[in-house]
């Protein structure tokens, strides 16, 4: 059983499904459940213990690469992350 809850918000929900990825972005949200801290901590985390993240996902059938950033929230219980935004990722590694 799960004790993080993920969702995504509406915005987020409009640009995957304009990209045609829904059902990957499900997976993800799903693996946030049990692995609410995946991927890159943008920046430090506040005081209240929140964290802003990004990560990849692949592309595959047809979907092209996304960098999804989300927020982790541990407090108050139950823990939660929002998937908050969307975006085509080329793959260039940051500098």
């Amino acid at each position: 059983m799960s004790t993080v809850i993920a969702a995504v918000t509406v915005r987020a929900a409009e640009r995957i499904k304009a990209l045609g990825a829904e059902e990957t972005l499900e997976t993800l949200r799903q693996e946030l459940e049990r692995v609410p801290r995946l991927g890159v901590l943008l920046g430090a985390p506040r005081p209240d213990g929140s964290e802003v993240r990004k990560t990849r996902i692949e592309p595959r059938g047809g979907v092209p690469g996304l960098a999804v950033a989300y927020v982790y929230t541990p407090a108050p219980p139950p823990p939660t992350v929002a998937i908050v935004a969307v975006t085509p990722d080329d793959g260039v590694p940051a500098d």
